[in-house]
């Protein structure tokens, strides 16, 4: 398995509202709403392709983590009330080490944390956050220098200003803000009747 290591951008893709471009020759990405842009590949022979952890994401079971040099994999719970368990993988892709998310969270770090991988000199000291939470699995970058990065489902929905990466390639995707609507002079002022007390 790779590692992602670079967090400056190869390229800025701005779109169009509505518009779309292909990154690296097989991922197309869209401006599907205003504020959010749409992320379509094919998944036989579909390079690998991740998203940069800016704020808190859900995670689904068999989901791919990247942390400095690291790979996991989430395994949610199954019906039988076993708790969700993360797996450390080895470069074949095989668990290494499972932690159980028993309590609300797991940090992993290098210096810090409830699983410390002094080994890895591209995590940070304390890099990521795992939070179990009735709703479900998230993720959450806890500032690190080389990123946090999860695994993009093809037809994933993202916010617009995403970093995306494509194999080795990093692209900034934006597209058009979500129209802010400003208040009519109606919906600013209320009439207000003045009655003076005799």
């Amino acid at each position: 398995m790779e590692t992602l290591k670079r967090v400056r951008t190869d390229e800025r893709i701005i779109l169009a509202d509505g518009g779309s471009a292909l990154l690296s020759g097989s991922v197309m990405v869209t401006a599907s709403e205003p504020g959010f842009i749409r992320v379509d590949f094919e998944t036989s022979g579909a390079p690998t392709v991740m998203l940069r952890v800016t704020e808190p994401v859900e995670l689904y079971d068999g989901d791919l983590i990247a942390a400095g040099g690291q790979w996991l994999r989430l395994e949610c719970s199954g019906h039988d009330g076993e708790p969700a368990r993360l797996h450390l993988l080895d470069p074949r892709g095989e668990p290494m080490v499972t932690f159980n998310l028993n309590g609300p969270s797991l940090s992993i770090g290098r210096r810090c944390g409830d699983v410390v991988l002094s080994h890895d000199g591209l995590l940070s000291g304390l890099h990521l956050q795992v939070l179990n939470r009735p709703e479900g699995t998230f993720l959450r970058d806890l500032g690190s220098s080389n990123g946090t990065w999860t695994m993009i489902r093809p037809g994933e929905i993202l916010p617009a200003g995403s970093v995306i990466g494509v194999d080795e390639r990093l692209y900034a995707v934006l597209a058009p803000p979500a129209a802010v609507v400003e208040p009519s002079e109606d919906d600013r002022t209320w009439p207000i009747d003045l009655h003076t007390a005799a």
